[in-house]
């Protein structure tokens, strides 16, 4: 089940989030030291099974975690100085949260796993000028 979820949530993004420009699994992208090769703003999926449970009759009870790791190439001020049109464009990012979260919160890929709830958002402390979030999100399946 593991390929068919992980394509469910890129899908379930790329769908409901579509100012998202590149949805892939995370593979380090980020972590280069010239530009990463990306389109901004990205979603690197990262899907784990932090817990296993044993039932009866061989099935388990997972518990699976999405880290989402968000990235946004941005510029602009945000200080209570900046011009309310340059804040606002720099907070477009705190909109496509909001978005991420709007699309997963709840959603039970068609009742084939437990509801998905938000469990944490974190930003990155960077020196390369990108702006990025680790969000991460939860949820369980019997397989």
């Amino acid at each position: 089940m593991e390929k068919e979820l992980f394509i469910a949530v890129c899908d379930r993004l790329k769908e409901a989030v579509p100012e998202l420009r590149w949805i892939d699994a995370d593979e380090g992208q980020l972590n280069v030291s010239e530009r990463p090769p990306v389109a901004f703003p990205c979603c690197l999926v990262e899907m784990s099974y932090p817990q296993c449970e044993n039932h009866t009759a061989g099935t388990q009870r997972v518990r699976v975690q999405f880290a989402l790791r968000v990235a946004f190439n941005c510029c602009a001020a945000t200080n209570a100085a900046a011009p309310v049109a340059v804040r606002e464009q720099a907070l477009q990012r705190l909109d496509t949260l909001q978005r991420i979260h709007e699309a997963l919160q709840w959603w039970s890929y068609g009742h084939r796993i437990n509801p998905v709830r938000r469990v944490r958002v974190t930003p990155e402390r960077r020196s390369d000028g990108l702006k990025v979030y680790t969000a991460v999100y939860e949820s369980a399946f019997m397989d």
